[in-house]
C-alpha cells in the first residue's frame, strides 16, 4: 500500500513523500486495523520531519 503525504506550514506545502507499508503487513487486518496502521506510519515519518526548538527570551 502507497500512503501519499504532504507536510505544510502556514498552508504551504514544504515536504512531499510516498510511505509504503507492505502488503504482506497488512495480512488480514480489519478496516479499522489498517487506518491505524497508517496513522503510525504517517506519525513515525512527521516525527522524523519535525523538529521545535524554543528559549525562554525575557522573563
Amino acid at each position: 500500500m502507497r500512503i501519499s503525504v504532504q507536510l505544510a506550514v502556514e498552508g504551504k506545502p514544504v515536504k512531499q513523500d510516498v510511505l509504503e507499508i507492505a502488503e504482506h503487513k497488512l495480512g488480514e487486518m480489519t478496516e479499522e486495523e489498517i487506518e491505524s496502521a497508517i496513522e503510525v506510519k504517517i506519525r513515525t515519518w512527521v516525527d522524523r520531519m519535525i523538529q521545535v526548538e524554543w528559549e525562554v527570551l525575557d522573563d
